[in-house]
């Protein structure tokens, strides 16, 4: 018994592949920030002024990359643990912005960052993999067959 797989456009896999790839940059570039910041504020203590609006537009820019991957990315593999791995990345990444100044102490600040981001990367990383692999458009889960083909 054959069975039929439709492949996406051609186009939707590089454009999400971007999305995601754009997704682990982010999220490096956030981690980054998180471990360098202290160097920086003893070299450049004015740089202590900028770190929670910094903190914030890389939380604000790491949500709409994420929603650009991960939304798109969830209807074509349909599995929950990518979306719920990247909805716990971001939650822990933003807690620093979210929760008022002093609420965590700096150590467990960044290291929910870092635990974060990390997560995050996992998660795109899970997505660009699944998006890659899944042959399937539509509502109907990676692996299965949307159609059958006749026997001939």
């Amino acid at each position: 018994m054959n069975t039929l797989t439709i492949d996406p456009p051609s186009g939707a896999r590089p454009a999400l592949a971007r999305w995601d790839l754009a997704g682990v940059g982010a999220s490096l570039l956030c981690i980054l920030h998180c471990v360098a910041t202290p160097v920086m504020a003893v070299a450049l203590p004015a740089a202590e002024l900028l770190e929670r609006p910094a903190h914030t537009a890389f939380a604000v820019a790491i949500l709409c990359i994420g929603l650009l991957a991960f939304i798109p990315g969830y209807r074509r593999h349909r599995r929950w643990p990518v979306v719920l791995l990247a909805l716990l990345g971001f939650g822990l990444l933003s807690a620093g912005v979210v929760l008022p100044p002093g609420t965590l102490g700096e150590g467990a600040e960044k290291a929910l960052t870092l635990l974060g981001g990390a997560l995050l990367i996992t998660a795109h990383l899970r997505n660009g993999y699944l998006c890659k692999v899944c042959r399937v458009c539509g509502g109907a889960p990676c692996g299965t067959a949307i159609a059958e083909a006749p026997a001939r």
